[in-house]
């Protein structure tokens, strides 16, 4: 039983993290980036992200983001990783998964869509996401 406790534990220690890293990233991410339905979503998204217990449902959660932020918020060769990206957040079912996932996407987000205090912060905030 302790085992399988300690087990349980560890399998999901590291999701509610990555939702919040997702939430960081989603609270630097200019409402001029976003469509308008994102003001009406954007409660309860931070809500369900912010209660994620796996990787399944941050990667979930990242697609969703993922899909009101606007064409010219990022950059333009996402127009081809994307629906490659998306399958794989379909697919993804490990930290490490997400974790890239999430690091690609705030890569192609364009410096002009995110708050200005996201430079100083960015750095530390890839490691955090890195596991470091």
């Amino acid at each position: 039983m302790i085992l399988a406790a300690a087990v349980a534990l560890t399998s999901t220690a590291g999701a509610a993290p990555q939702g919040k890293q997702l939430v960081e990233l989603e609270s630097n991410i200019t409402w001029a980036a976003v469509d308008n339905a994102w003001k009406n979503i954007r409660p309860r998204w931070v809500e369900a992200t912010g209660a994620c217990d796996d990787p399944a449902c941050v990667a979930k959660q990242l697609l969703e983001l993922e899909g009101h932020v606007q064409w010219k918020a990022v950059e333009a060769g996402w127009t081809k990783r994307r629906s490659g990206w998306v399958n794989d957040c379909k697919a993804a079912s490990t930290e490490v998964e997400v974790a890239k996932l999430l690091l690609e996407f705030e890569e192609n987000v364009r410096w002009q869509a995110v708050e200005p205090a996201w430079k100083a912060r960015r750095d530390a905030w890839v490691a955090r996401v890195k596991g470091g």
